[in-house]
């Protein structure tokens, strides 16, 4: 079994295709729309400064473990973590099912910007009178409850194009998706960079550009604003998701490693920050067209607000609103399959490994049920549940959690040593001991830091986190820990049953 799974086992073809992956990976949706939101609430320019720092010491170092521990052993998140030890392969298993779960409703989301792409090629956009209005009511019909009501059929075509989409796109392994990302990588930035210039003329942007950039340094005292700058890299970064594990151990045994993450992490914040300027002088645009405070027309801008409410109703006031709209929507289309392929990629990798059956089985039965269970978030109170179930997942309870478990399994179970060597014999800068450092002790002081503090504020609210103040139990919460609990247990059962022998391509004895 070990020698037919080495002699199976593809690789990228070219570095490039793999950068180009890893970047479409860890640049999606949330760098458009929660970035510049941190950014502008917590310090605007000031922030940039902990963001780097947090880059630096959580970031580029967590992307270097995993594509370190995923290129020394060949193998996807949960081979990779068995092979340190029988008993942590279950470590694999955890991000593979949260992002599973992750990438169901994921892509919901880009049925949303697919269906706004094909509205924006009407002669009149049908937000412009109201785009809040228009996005919650109309086309959600938004029940603001978490009782379900009935599936909203345009958002159900759109996902299974979606889906169709993603199929197409990993079907034939990962040299096929090295030839797709030449494209669907660099196009969205592309089209980011003509929203920048367009923005960066007209009558308004400065004074957009003053709130997502000018520095409140008093922030830089406030610990408050250091959390969201380590979150932000967290998350933006695609760690603890095992598609980073799995996207490097398609790499070639000579492949860079040190240099691959650091270009990666660059990737990741510049566009992030373009995507500010962006987003923010059309902003200042609006706002100066409609005679009103930036921070008024901003209210509308957190979350998704942001994506299918603000910045749709600032084209639609402004010249070429057809055009720029095409544009901006494409961008999110491709932005976030870029993402969401990755973490179907991750999980297809993982479930070929442990069982040894072909991707061309395995693929299709994923893409049906994660095309089913998506359809869940397509109903009326689906906002409310996507929402519910990604601050559990997506979020302290979920990811972080993952990723501080990787830190203690790698630093204090394994010799990472050895991957420090494996790293450092492929690339052409080298890590020292402190990287060793930051994994024993540094991050995981971080991450654990992160994750009491949420508990502390979930638990602490007024309002309650299992039981609000007037007694009644929060069930949508109840069950955002039941998925917890049954992702986690999944995760155990997986890495006890139908075991098999994972295969190295026995190169580490190199290092």
């Amino acid at each position: 079994m070990a020698k037919l799974l080495e002699e199976q086992r593809e690789n990228w073809g070219s570095r490039g295709g793999f950068v180009l992956a890893a970047v479409g990976s860890a640049v999606g949706l949330g760098n458009i729309w929660r970035f510049p939101y941190e950014a502008y609430t917590n310090g605007g320019g000031a922030f940039l400064i902990p963001y780097i720092i947090a880059m630096v010491v959580v970031g580029v170092p967590l992307l270097i473990m995993e594509f370190s521990l995923g290129h020394f052993t060949q193998l996807a998140a949960p081979g990779a973590f068995r092979k340190i030890s029988k008993r942590t392969e279950f470590v694999g298993w955890w991000p593979i099912l949260l992002s599973s779960v992750i990438v169901c409703y994921y892509s919901v989301i880009l049925a949303w910007c697919l269906n706004y792409l094909i509205y924006s090629f009407q002669s009149v956009v049908p937000w412009t009178e109201n785009a809040k209005e228009f996005f919650f009511d109309q086309y959600l019909q938004f029940n603001e409850t978490h009782k379900l009501g009935q599936v909203r059929m345009p958002i159900v075509v759109s996902l299974l194009v979606i889906w169709i989409g993603m199929y197409f796109s990993i079907f034939r392994g990962v040299k096929w998706i090295g030839k797709i990302v030449l494209w669907a990588v660099p196009l969205p930035l592309l089209m980011l960079l003509i929203l920048v210039i367009r923005g960066l003329t007209l009558d308004g942007a400065v004074q957009g550009l003053e709130y997502y950039l000018e520095p409140d340094w008093s922030a830089l005292k406030n610990v408050v604003v250091w959390r969201h700058a380590f979150g932000q890299v967290f998350f933006s970064m695609t760690v603890a998701f095992g598609v980073m594990i799995t996207y490097a151990s398609f790499l070639h045994r000579k492949s860079d490693i040190n240099n691959n993450a650091l270009v990666v992490g660059i990737a990741d914040l510049a566009t992030s920050f373009i995507a500010g300027i962006a987003v923010f002088t059309t902003m200042g645009a609006l706002a100066l067209q409609e005679n009103l405070p930036v921070q008024e027309v901003l209210s509308k801008s957190e979350g998704v607000g942001l994506a299918f409410v603000a910045f749709p109703e600032a084209l639609s006031h402004l010249p070429a609103t057809q055009f720029f709209s095409i544009v901006f929507f494409t961008a999110l289309v491709l932005l976030g399959i870029n993402s969401a392929f990755s973490i179907t990629e991750s999980a297809l990798a993982s479930i070929c490994d442990k069982s040894g059956w072909a991707r061309q089985m395995v693929l299709p039965i994923m893409s049906v049920v994660g095309f089913g269970l998506g359809i869940f978030f397509t109903t009326e109170g689906g906002l409310k549940w996507l929402g519910t179930v990604d601050s559990f997942v997506n979020g302290t309870w979920g990811i972080v959690l993952v990723g501080l478990v990787e830190c203690v399994v790698v630093g204090w179970l394994y010799d990472v040593n050895i991957l420090r060597r494996h790293a450092n014999a492929r690339s052409d800068w080298k890590i020292g001991p402190w990287w060793e450092g930051l994994i024993k002790f540094v991050i995981p002081l971080i991450l654990g830091t992160l994750f009491v503090w949420s508990l502390y504020d979930d638990f602490s609210s007024k309002e309650g986190f299992l039981v609000n103040s007037e007694g009644q139990i929060i069930w949508p919460n109840i069950v955002g820990l039941g998925i917890m609990a049954l992702v986690f247990a999944t995760a155990v059962i997986l890495s006890k049953v139908g075991r098999v022998d994972y295969s190295v391509s026995g190169e580490q004895a190199d290092v």
